[in-house]
């Protein structure tokens, strides 16, 4: 249940933080939360080590903040580290589509298509979880095309930063098809050798997830927006 259908995790510590960092996402565990080695290992039903493990690699992804005598915590959420973050990846992302312009082929093209009907059909069938994923695949292996090991060390990281982010834009953002419409147009772009339009394209889709989740907040009067401390946070 843990895995995404046909993909299953290559070692527990893989499964652990599959299931940590979906429950972050989720707002199962709500910014705050202490992760507490024995209590997480009962739930998931395995050893402290793997969960340990996990808790490292969501440390590295921001998700997850360790302190001394405190321990581990799931990390809290501002508008300052959103705007941050966002500021970041136009930068790198929009270098990304620049460079995949020049070098995707007709087999890259299908392969990004295909990921693409996947995350629409998840989330057509209410699937968050596997969307996500199909989502997180989709723009990765699009940036993977630029062939700079620089940027495919650096913008994962913050890809997996700014999930939670994004998550709770997606209310706003129309229905699944407006959604996969957007991601379609970037890759048409791209595979059109318009690196200049793929970038504009992507800055604006980058963008307007800043300015959903800017107004949310707002609306919130300035407190955590709903979709992020309670369970579902990642409507379709």
């Amino acid at each position: 249940m843990w895995a995404v259908k046909g993909k299953l995790p290559r070692s527990l510590a893989e499964l652990a933080w599959r299931e940590l960092r979906n429950d972050i996402l989720d707002g199962l565990l709500p910014p705050g939360t202490p992760l507490l080695l024995q209590e997480q290992a009962r739930r998931l039903g395995m050893s402290v080590i793997p969960v340990r493990e996990a808790i490292a690699r969501l440390q590295m992804e921001g998700l997850v903040v360790q302190e001394p005598q405190k321990g581990a915590f799931v990390s809290h959420v501002s508008l300052e580290d959103m705007e941050d973050v966002y500021r970041v990846r136009i930068r790198l992302e929009t270098m990304a589509v620049e460079l995949a312009a020049r070098h995707i082929t007709d087999a890259d093209y299908g392969e990004l298509l295909d990921t693409l009907d996947k995350f629409r059909l998840a989330y057509a069938r209410d699937d968050a979880r596997e969307g996500r994923e199909h989502h997180r695949t989709f723009h990765l292996a699009l940036y993977r095309l630029a062939r700079s090991r620089t940027l495919d060390r650096i913008i994962p990281p913050l890809v997996d930063l700014s999930e939670r982010y994004r998550v709770l834009s997606i209310p706003a953002r129309g229905g699944i098809d407006d959604r996969y419409r957007e991601h379609r147009a970037i890759l048409d772009a791209v595979m059109a050798r318009e690196p200049e339009r793929a970038a504009l394209l992507l800055k604006e889709h980058l963008e307007r997830t800043v300015f959903l989740v800017r107004q949310s907040w707002h609306r919130s009067a300035g407190g955590v927006p709903e979709g992020i401390g309670t369970a579902g946070g990642d409507p379709s």
